[in-house]
């Protein structure tokens, strides 16, 4: 199953950041906020399909950057 994500205008939505703290350099690791309601399906979406929310997240991250790479 191959779903596409429209990407386009995703970076002009984006705030761009400064600086890296030492923690996130280290250990490649960051906070991320969603909000209750977005927290939540995505916490029933991973139950209802056994697996971590890290996991899925990390994916999905991993399939945006190689949209959005070869772009480049």
């Amino acid at each position: 199953m191959s779903i596409n994500i429209d990407v386009t205008n995703i970076l002009n939505s984006v705030p761009k950041k400064s600086r890296r703290n030492g923690t996130t350099v280290k250990y490649g690791m960051f906070g991320l906020s969603l909000g209750p309601k977005t927290y939540e399906r995505l916490d029933n979406f991973c139950r209802k399909h056994n697996i971590a929310k890290a996991t899925l997240v990390r994916s999905l991250i991993q399939k945006y950057l190689d949209q959005v790479e070869s772009r480049f």
